[in-house]
């Protein structure tokens, strides 16, 4: 059984265009995926970080509380990502190029959606069983995490989805790291090395030390960290 955590960033842009701007314009949906053999190992290191960084257990991991004082403790938490057998997989999307009404019904949910199946429907590539988590949010179709279930197990394909689950992500140190890691992503996509941040653009730099290449798109197989762009 695999366990599969997902989350996304500037999903609002889906909805409000508004917004979009040459440094506020790419929408990323990513996962970590783990056997949940590990489970208990890998979440064990991250909360003896926390203590060994004198936060509190419950304290959630985000990629915007990435500040000078807590770099170490972040750049720890890459560590754990390298040194695990974990998988990171996200996809971007230009939100100047995104066309909902041709698309999507004119509608941002539905496309979120369609973007969410692309980002599983060529991971669960294996004769396994998962589990996926997702954050919290809010619905105006209270059946469409089912939908996205009964979709990926709909394919031609001996892997099945068991269950999918939205979870809030204070409860779940998987959906931080996930956090991490695609923010680093999406940080870089957004600002290059140019962001404010001193402490966030040393973290770009830091996990792309680690993973031995620059962020930026990757082919297919690549399996420890997978980009995919979509090109609209």
């Amino acid at each position: 059984m695999k366990e599969i955590y997902c989350d996304e960033s500037r999903q609002d842009l889906f909805f409000n265009k508004n917004s979009i701007t040459d440094e506020n314009r790419y929408i990323f949906i990513g996962g970590i995926m783990i056997d949940n053999k590990n489970r208990d190992a890998i979440k064990r290191q991250i909360n003896e970080l926390k203590e060994k960084y004198n936060l509190n257990k419950k304290a959630e991991l985000k990629w915007n509380r990435v500040t000078s004082k807590y770099l170490d403790l972040y750049k720890e938490i890459i560590d754990v990502y390298i040194n695990n057998n974990i998988s990171f997989r996200t996809i971007s999307i230009d939100s100047k190029r995104l066309d909902l009404k041709k698309y999507h019904n004119d509608s941002g949910e539905l496309g979120f959606y369609k973007f969410y199946y692309q980002l599983l429907n060529h991971w669960l590539d294996d004769n396994n069983k998962f589990i996926i988590y997702t954050d919290v949010k809010t619905y105006s179709d209270p059946n469409v995490l089912n939908d996205l279930k009964r979709c990926l197990n709909n394919r031609e394909h001996p892997s099945s989805v068991e269950r999918i689950y939205a979870i809030e992500s204070h409860e779940s140190v998987f959906l931080q790291l996930e956090d991490i890691l695609m923010g680093a992503t999406a940080y870089k996509e957004n600002y290059g090395y140019n962001g404010k941040s001193h402490a966030k653009v040393e973290m770009v730099k830091y996990l792309e030390e680690k993973l031995g290449h620059r962020l930026l798109p990757t082919n297919r197989n690549a399996s420890k960290y997978n980009w995919f762009e979509i090109l609209i």
